[in-house]
C-alpha cells in the first residue's frame, strides 16, 4: 500500500474512532457508549456536504471532499534587456484536491478540524489540524495548525474565492499556514459583531532566506537547524505573535469573496472593516545579503544574520444585491541584523551601502464583482499591485528582494449549486519589474514562471527590465 493510502486510511480510522464503537442494524447506526450508558441512533444528513451526527448532539462528523481542475494558457511577454519572451504554454492540471473532517466530540465545545491536502507533498499532506474548546462566544481556544488569521483574502477558503485564485499582493504578503495556539472570540448584539478578535502565538518558519514570512505547513520534528529556512525541515527562530480585529456593525460579512446571499436576504447592505498585525523575527542563511568568511555560520551553525518583520494590513468589505467590493492594504517593515566580522566574499572589507538593514514594502488589492443573475452569473475585476523596496547592493543602485508588479484581471462566473459546483474562467495581465536577487529568482506567485535577475546596464544605468505574463484560465470546482 503507498504511503499516501496508509496516511488516510489511518487519518479516517482516528476520525471514526474518535466517536464511541459503532454496531449496524436495520434501523441504521447505533453509537454504544460505555459504562453501559444508552445508546444514541445516528442520522446521516447531506447538507450540501455529507454527515453523521448522534441523535443526542454529543457527536458530529462532516466529511468534505473539494476538487479543482483548471487549464491555464500563458503569453509571456518580456521588456528590456533581460526581459525574457516567449516561454508560452497550455496546461491542464488538478489544482487541488482536499478532503476535510470536522465536528465535535463529547459536547459541542469540543471541536475538531483535520484537512488533507492531497496534490502537496508526503510531509505537506496535513494542511489543518486543530481542536478547538468553544468554551464561550467571548473566547474559544484553538491549538495545533491552521491558516494564520491576518489578511482577508488568504483566510477566505481557496474555494471561495471570486476569481480562480488569489492576486499577486496576496501571494507576497500572506502568512502561510501556522502551527500554536490562538484565542478568539467576539463581542456581538442580536444585529452585529462589534468586534471580532483572534490573537495568538505561533512557531513562526521562515519563508525563505529572502523571503521573511511565516511559512509551517510541514511535518517538522524538534531539533536546531541553521538554515531557518520551511522547505529545510528547520526550527531556528523566535516564537511568531499576530493579532486580527474586525468589525461587522450591520451584520457579519461572510468570509467569502461573493455576495452569494439569497433574494430574501441580499437587500441587506453588509460591511466590515479589519486589521491584522504580525510580528516574527528569525535568523537566515543567505550569503548575499550578510556576506562573510566563514558562510555565514556561528560555531554553533547559528547564522550571523538575523531579521524581523512587523507586518499590518487593514480591509475593508462590503456586500449589498450580489454587490461585493473587497479591499485590502498591506505594509510590511522588515529590519536586517549582522554580527561578527563583516568580510566579502573574496576577503575584502565591505563599503558603504553594501548591503540592505531595513526595508519598508508595500501592497494594495482591490476586486469588485457582482451577480448580473442572483446566485448564478457573475462578473468581477481586480487591480493589484506591489511596491518593493529598492537599495542599493554591491555598490549598484536600484536593487531589492520584491520585484514592483502590477496585476488586472476580470473573471466570469456560473455558480450551478453555489461554491459547491461552479465554472469561471479569468484573464489577467501581471507586469513585473525585474529586480537583482543573487541566490536566484526573486518571490512570485505560485504556478508563475520563474523570474530572472535584471541586466548588469540595467541596474548601472537604474532602468528597468519588465515582464509581463497573460493568463486564461478556467476552472471547475466541485464539493461534495
Amino acid at each position: 500500500m503507498s504511503k499516501t493510502g496508509a496516511i488516510m486510511l489511518v487519518l479516517l480510522g482516528a476520525a471514526l474512532g474518535a466517536m464511541p464503537a459503532m454496531a449496524q442494524d436495520d434501523s441504521g447506526f447505533d453509537i454504544s457508549r460505555g459504562g453501559g450508558e444508552e445508546k444514541a441512533t445516528t442520522a446521516t444528513k447531506l447538507d450540501k456536504v455529507l454527515g453523521w451526527e448522534t441523535s443526542d448532539g454529543d457527536f458530529k462528523l462532516k466529511l468534505e471532499n473539494r476538487v479543482q481542475f483548471r487549464l491555464t494558457g500563458n503569453n509571456e511577454v518580456g521588456d528590456g534587456e533581460n526581459g525574457t519572451n516567449g516561454r508560452d504554454f497550455w496546461n491542464f492540471r488538478i489544482r487541488r484536491v482536499k478532503t476535510t473532517f470536522s465536528g465535535h466530540i463529547f459536547k459541542k465545545e469540543f471541536q475538531y478540524k483535520v484537512t488533507m491536502a492531497w496534490q502537496a507533498s508526503a510531509n505537506e499532506l496535513v494542511e489543518t489540524a486543530t481542536f478547538t474548546w468553544a468554551a464561550h462566544e467571548l473566547i474559544n481556544i484553538m491549538v495545533g495548525q491552521d491558516k494564520l488569521p491576518w489578511n482577508w483574502q488568504e483566510y477566505v477558503s481557496s474555494g471561495k474565492q471570486m476569481f480562480v485564485d488569489r492576486s499577486v499582493a496576496n501571494e507576497f504578503f500572506n502568512q502561510d499556514f501556522a502551527k500554536g495556539i490562538t484565542l478568539s472570540g467576539a463581542f456581538k448584539s442580536e444585529d452585529a459583531i462589534w468586534i471580532r478578535y483572534y490573537v495568538g502565538v505561533y512557531n513562526g518558519v521562515l519563508k525563505g532566506n529572502g523571503d521573511f514570512r511565516n511559512a509551517d505547513v510541514l511535518t517538522t520534528a524538534d531539533g536546531f537547524k541553521s538554515n531557518s529556512v520551511s522547505n529545510s525541515g528547520g526550527v531556528d527562530s523566535d516564537l511568531m505573535f499576530n493579532l486580527r480585529l474586525e468589525t461587522h456593525p450591520l451584520g457579519e460579512v461572510a468570509h467569502d469573496m461573493v455576495d452569494g446571499r439569497g433574494e430574501d436576504k441580499f437587500d441587506k447592505p453588509l460591511f466590515a472593516i479589519g486589521l491584522g498585525l504580525n510580528w516574527f523575527a528569525s535568523d537566515l542563511a543567505n550569503a548575499d545579503l550578510r556576506p562573510t568568511s566563514v558562510a555565514g555560520a556561528t560555531a554553533s551553525g547559528r547564522a550571523r544574520a538575523s531579521q524581523d518583520t512587523l507586518a499590518f494590513t487593514i480591509d475593508g468589505h462590503f456586500r449589498w444585491h450580489g454587490l461585493s467590493v473587497d479591499l485590502e492594504y498591506y505594509w510590511r517593515h522588515t529590519e536586517l541584523h549582522y554580527q561578527g566580522a563583516e568580510v566579502g566574499k573574496n576577503g575584502a572589507a565591505l563599503g558603504f551601502r553594501q548591503r540592505p538593514t531595513n526595508m519598508d514594502e508595500r501592497g494594495f488589492t482591490a476586486e469588485v464583482g457582482y451577480f448580473i443573475l442572483p446566485k448564478e452569473f457573475q462578473v468581477g475585476l481586480r487591480f493589484s499591485m506591489v511596491d518593493g523596496e529598492d537599495f542599493y547592493f554591491g555598490g549598484q543602485p536600484s536593487a531589492g528582494l520584491l520585484p514592483d508588479a502590477t496585476e488586472m484581471g476580470l473573471v466570469v462566473g456560473y455558480f450551478l449549486y453555489g461554491h459547491n459546483l461552479k465554472i469561471q474562467t479569468d484573464i489577467t495581465y501581471t507586469n513585473y519589474q525585474l529586480v537583482d536577487f543573487r541566490t536566484g529568482a526573486p518571490r512570485e506567485p505560485v504556478a508563475r514562471l520563474n523570474l530572472q535577475d535584471r541586466s548588469a546596464s540595467s541596474r548601472a544605468n537604474d532602468v528597468s527590465d519588465n515582464l509581463g505574463i497573460w493568463q486564461w484560465r478556467v476552472q471547475i470546482q466541485w464539493i461534495f
